[in-house]
C-alpha cells in the first residue's frame, strides 16, 4: 500500500500545471493563478491593441529571470523592435549581447531579394525559407527549443505567403514539439487580415487564445483582453482589462482599484 501511495503522489506531481503572471501584474488574480507553462498562445488583435506588447513583457521577464528566448520575426527587424520595448525600459539589447535572447528573421523566397535592402544587424539571424515549405523553421525551432527557449512567432507574414495546409503543419508542430520540451511560446496574429476559416482551425490547435481590444480610458491607455481559450485552468473572468504603464502593462483587478 506504501508503494501505491507514492506512486499516486509522482503521478499528481506529474500532471501538476505550473502557472505563472508571466511578468503581467494582476494577471494571476484574474485567471486564478497564472497561465499554464509548456504552451501555445495565440495572441491576435488590431494594431495598437498591445498584443505584441504582452508577449513581449513576458519575454523580458522570463530573461530577466535568467531564461533564454528565440523572437522569430519576418517584417520587423530587431532594431525596431528594441526601440519599441526600450519605450518600457526593457533592455532587450543586453539579453541579446550575453545570447540568452536570438532574433530571427524567417525570410520567405519574395524577401530574400531584399536582403541587401535591409539593414544588418549582426546579431540578427536570417534564416533562408523554402517556396515549398517550412521545414527550415521547424528544424531551427526544434533546435530553439532544446536549448530550453520560450519564443515569439510573428506568423502572419508567413500565412501570406504559404497555404493554409503549410500553415496548419507548422502550427501542429509547434504544439506538439512544446508540449514534449516545455515553455510559453506566443504566436502573433493581425487580426482581420486572414480567412476566418483557417484562424479557427489554428485557434483550435493551440493551448489558449487571447483576443485584444482598444478601450478608451481616462488619461491614460486601456485595453480589453477576452480570453476565448484557456487550457488546464478556470479564469474567473471571461475578459479583463489592462492599463498601459511606464514599466509595461497591468491588469485591472478589483483588488487593484479599490
Amino acid at each position: 500500500m506504501a508503494f501505491s501511495g507514492q506512486r499516486s503522489d509522482a503521478v499528481a506531481a506529474e500532471n501538476q500545471v505550473k502557472l505563472s503572471n508571466l511578468g503581467i501584474p494582476g494577471l494571476e488574480f484574474v485567471l486564478g493563478g497564472g497561465m499554464p507553462e509548456d504552451s501555445v498562445y495565440i495572441l491576435t488583435g488590431q494594431p495598437g491593441t498591445y498584443y505584441t506588447t504582452f508577449a513581449q513583457q513576458a519575454i523580458f521577464t522570463h530573461l530577466e529571470k535568467k531564461g533564454k528566448a528565440v523572437y522569430y520575426t519576418s517584417e520587423t527587424s530587431s532594431t525596431e523592435i528594441e526601440q519599441d520595448t526600450d519605450l518600457y525600459s526593457w533592455n532587450f539589447r543586453s539579453h541579446v549581447e550575453d545570447g540568452s535572447l536570438v532574433f530571427v528573421r524567417p525570410l520567405p523566397p519574395s524577401l530574400q531579394g531584399l536582403v541587401g535592402l535591409m539593414p544588418r544587424v549582426p546579431t540578427e539571424q536570417f534564416l533562408n525559407l523554402s517556396s515549398a515549405g517550412l521545414g527550415s523553421l521547424t528544424r531551427d525551432f526544434l533546435t530553439r527549443l532544446k536549448e530550453e527557449r520560450w519564443s515569439i512567432l510573428n506568423i502572419s507574414y508567413l500565412m501570406n505567403q504559404y497555404t493554409p495546409q503549410e500553415i496548419n503543419d507548422l502550427m501542429l508542430f509547434w504544439v506538439n514539439a512544446v508540449h514534449k520540451y516545455g515553455g510559453v511560446h506566443f504566436i502573433l496574429m493581425l487580426q482581420g487580415a486572414h480567412d476566418e476559416r483557417q484562424v479557427t482551425f489554428l485557434k483550435n490547435l493551440v493551448d489558449g487564445v487571447l483576443s485584444f481590444k482598444f478601450v478608451e480610458g481616462f488619461g491614460q491607455a486601456e485595453g480589453e483582453v477576452e480570453i476565448q481559450k484557456l487550457r488546464r485552468v478556470l479564469p474567473k473572468a471571461k475578459t479583463f482589462r489592462h492599463v498601459v504603464q511606464s514599466d509595461g502593462l497591468v491588469v485591472e483587478t478589483t483588488a487593484r482599484i479599490g
